[in-house]
């Protein structure tokens, strides 16, 4: 190394130690005084100056294969870079770990369109096949989406192969949707490129959630769930419009499959069971449903909705739902975080937010700890065995937090002792970097 390089990673760190620290001190004192004496803010990290030189060291680190060198001398972190390369940034969205160790992750393009990407520690290999992949609720089975249509794998390997267990086609269910509402416009041909396809649990129906409409696809046809036909048909004859046009479109299913949870920005949150074949609707408490997520235990279910950047999180009970206790208030959980991704753990839900931030909630409402990354985190995937997390943000970068770490590090923001083993840069079509 340099004699410039190694003044290069001493400044890096001195002022990755004392931004971390002041920040850390900062929230401390928030959340002892309920924010009413964070004391004075910390002053912005100044190493955006540095960006473009570290850039540079890290791309040189990827070609020589010296990472954990790169690591040590320049403790990763994004915010320098939000000026200096936000032109390169996309979201990157995590989809699920295969059962070989390796992570499956997609990042948006600038058409919108999506690369798919398996990865681990040592490389990133593009998956030119598929254009776009989703997961069950479980973590199990992955919907592979290409020009033709959608498969679900149960298991697959890093080639992408497992178990076969259904195969649908974008014609098959465009002709589906067409024959059963002939009337009205329902799911345009080039709308599925950009659609989240989840599948159940059993592999036998898929929720497809588009800017078109939210739909359950199975091989014995095809249903529009939201908005209601109706409602398109009303949209009809007063505006002229056949079509469905949905702001932020978000769906879930439960792990048994009973339960999915949807809405979009003009809706209420939508709870629906698909035993009784009732749809439960609850109001909003702040502006628009963004978010659903069930938890691990099938027993409850969280709404978010969002103002701006900030937003307000929900809980319904579905054991009180099936005993059709109806009167029984949703619970607050939080009323801050505009939720863009979480996962599901045994003892609670981990949400990720507008601002960059983590936060582990128990199922009573209750944080257990909050952890920065920076820049809107666009989604989440969780290691079936609870240990490792994949977080990924609209800056480009993949991170893989260890959650069983007993030491934090002096060079990370958050409140608990889990930290980042390593992480990868997506950005625009370069070939990933591991930092």
């Amino acid at each position: 190394m340099t004699k410039d390089t190694l003044q290069l990673s001493q400044k890096w760190r001195d002022e990755g130690l004392r931004y971390a620290s002041e920040v850390n001190a900062y929230v401390r004192r928030g959340l002892e005084s309920n924010w009413e004496e964070p004391g004075e803010e910390p002053s912005e990290d100044s190493r955006r100056e540095l960006a473009s030189q570290v850039y540079k060291i890290i791309k040189q680190a990827n070609k020589t294969g010296e990472l954990e060198t790169l690591r040590e001398q320049f403790p990763a972190a994004s915010w320098p870079f939000g000026e200096t390369h936000r032109q390169l940034m996309r979201a990157v969205c995590p989809i699920a770990f295969l059962h070989d160790g390796t992570f499956l992750v997609a990042a948006q393009n600038e058409d919108l369109s999506r690369t798919v990407y398996v990865m681990d520690k040592q490389r990133a290999i593009r998956i030119e096949h598929v254009q776009a992949a989703s997961c069950s609720a479980d973590g199990r089975d992955i919907a592979l989406m290409d020009e033709q249509g959608v498969r679900v794998v149960r298991g697959p390997d890093r080639e992408l192969n497992g178990t076969l267990l259904a195969t649908y086609t974008w014609a098959a269910i465009i002709d589906q949707l067409r024959e059963k509402y002939p009337d009205i416009e329902t799911l345009q041909p080039h709308s599925y490129r950009n659609a989240d396809v989840i599948p159940f649990t059993d592999g036998t129906k898929l929720l497809m959630v588009s800017h078109d409409g939210i739909y359950v696809i199975e091989e014995a046809g095809a249903l529009l769930l939201h908005p209601a036909a109706d409602n398109i048909r009303e949209w009809a004859e007063e505006e002229d419009e056949l079509t469905a046009s949905l702001s932020m479109p978000h769906g879930a299913v439960s792990r048994s499959g009973r339960w999915m949870a949807y809405g979009s920005q003009d809706s209420g949150h939508l709870l629906l069971d698909q035993e009784k074949w009732i749809v439960y609707p609850f109001e909003p408490i702040s502006s628009y449903p963004h978010y659903s997520l069930f938890s691990a235990n099938d027993e409850n279910v969280w709404f978010n909705a969002c103002h701006f950047y900030n937003g307000c999180t929900i809980g319904i009970s579905l054991p009180a739902i099936e005993q059709d206790d109806l009167n029984k208030e949703p619970s607050s959980i939080d009323d801050s975080m505009r939720v863009y991704a979480g996962v599901a753990l045994q003892k609670g839900n981990i949400m990720g937010d507008a601002y960059g931030y983590l936060r582990m909630i128990d199922l009573d409402g209750n944080e257990l700890w909050r952890y920065y990354v920076s820049g809107t985190i666009s989604g989440m995937a969780l290691h079936p065995d609870e240990t490792t997390l994949l977080v990924g943000t609209y800056n480009g970068m993949l991170h893989v937090l260890d959650l069983t770490s007993t030491e934090p590090s002096p060079y990370e923001i958050g409140t608990s002792s889990i930290r980042e083993s390593y992480r990868w840069i997506i950005w625009d079509t370069r070939k990933p970097l591991c930092w």
